[in-house]
């Protein structure tokens, strides 16, 4: 962005510059796209920002300073001149550009401290940015969730794709939520503060220096921008870590596709994995969801041999019996919605057993549970538990479901054998 007549700093001219103008414009100095020469910038000056994460002031432009050669300054008639680099937890994000053309020393050393503050908001909002954008293309899930109802359909593969959507449905379910939570973020954010403080600034700017004089109406205004700014940085970290949640939903999303791809020749991708880590991921992926279902979770991890598997089939599973004992729990009142997730050894076995409190299984769909079709969720589709047991089969494992009734909970073990 560029401006002119910027009173509370005395700068006529001006500029905020993110990574990607120094990526483009990176070398001599150049010319902004546009053919009028106010839109020339003092790259050396920027360029030497850029590399050193240093400011550069420049008191009296018309005398020699270690910048005269720059080909912007010796023909704009710049006086005073500021360069600020934009910093974001030690990484450079950008440079802020100010220059005066009719005194010299324009900016002294209060100024100096407030652009600083507002320096350090910028940064926040250049990467801020760049997080929003990236919330933006998780919006491709559903996309592309779309474009592989319609692929399975034209090979028709009926079965093989009912049991990749099922999969995918339930990674997409805890993205979504977890999508939400982060627009939900965004749309609380306290940006709307600093422009309640620039207000005030910019109100003030004949007396700047009398309005942030300590005991004056402004004395707080420079803690407050530093506090506001802390509370942003969090938001910002928290958003980094929904972000992350949200690319292990696409990782994973991505390996069931490419899992089944490989299905029809029978092959595995094994590779030695922690059951620990994989009981976490799968965790990690349906966290949003059940807090949102207001269930509780205890894990018993007993330690295990690492075991040679294919850790996204193994995902796949564990992601299916999680999503069906949340459901299972819905019957039951908030505060009694018990899981409970423990990983034992016994022997040359190890087991994953996923232990509810929900309704229970009847005595008479216990022998139907792992049929093809078969469902006891009006919403559901029969093809979770399938597509598990026959996953645990190719694994050398087998997947039971245990209930002593209606209303009783129910028990998923998984089971492998160790070497």
């Amino acid at each position: 962005m560029q401006g002119r007549n910027v009173e509370p700093c005395r700068c006529q001219g001006g500029c905020a510059l993110g990574c990607g103008h120094f990526q483009r414009f990176a070398g001599p100095p150049v010319v902004l796209p546009g053919k009028d020469s106010e839109q020339a910038l003092p790259w050396t000056i920027l360029t030497y920002v850029r590399r050193t994460h240093e400011p550069v002031f420049i008191g009296d432009a018309s005398k020699p300073h270690p910048f005269s050669s720059d080909e912007y300054l010796a023909r704009s008639g710049a006086r005073s001149v500021l360069c600020l680099p934009l910093m974001r937890q030690e990484q450079f994000s950008g440079a802020l550009y100010l220059e005066n053309n009719l005194a010299t020393n324009a900016f002294s050393p209060a100024r100096l401290a407030l652009l600083g503050h507002i320096a350090s908001q910028a940064a926040i909002s250049i990467e801020n940015a760049r997080l929003y954008a990236d919330v933006e293309r998780a919006r491709e899930l559903t996309q592309a969730h779309a474009r592989l109802v319609d692929t399975a359909r034209a090979v028709g593969m009926a079965e093989g794709a009912s049991n990749v959507l099922h999969n995918v449905g339930n990674v997409l379910t805890s993205a979504v939520i977890n999508l939400e939570m982060m627009h939900h973020a965004v749309g609380s954010s306290r940006f709307g503060r600093l422009k309640q403080a620039t207000a005030l600034i910019l109100k003030h700017r004949e007396g700047l220096a009398e309005f942030l004089a300590p005991g004056a109406r402004g004395g707080n205004l420079p803690s407050y921008l530093a506090a506001l700014a802390e509370e942003l940085i969090g938001e910002q970290t928290r958003l980094v870590e929904d972000i992350d949640a949200m690319s292990r939903h696409i990782e994973h999303i991505r390996a069931i596709v490419q899992v089944q791809q490989t299905y029809a020749r029978t092959s595995l991708m094994t590779e030695e994995c922690d059951l620990a880590q994989l009981i976490d991921d799968a965790l990690r992926i349906q966290m949003a969801a059940l807090k949102r279902h207001g269930v509780v979770l205890r894990c018993e991890i007993a330690p295990v041999p690492m075991l040679k598997v294919d850790k996204h089939k193994v995902l796949q599973i564990l992601i299916n019996l999680i999503s069906n004992a949340k459901h299972a729990l819905d019957g039951v009142p908030e505060g009694k919605r018990n899981l409970c997730v423990r990983l034992v050894g016994e022997g040359k076995r190890v087991r994953i057993q996923v232990v509810d409190d929900g309704m229970g299984i009847a005595p008479e769909v216990r022998e139907k549970l792992f049929t093809h079709g078969f469902t006891t969720r009006p919403e559901g589709h029969g093809f979770g538990l399938h597509s598990s047991a026959l996953a645990a089969q190719m694994l050398g494992g087998r997947l039971t479901l245990e209930s002593q009734g209606t209303g009783k909970g129910a028990v998923a073990t998984l089971e492998f054998p160790l070497p």
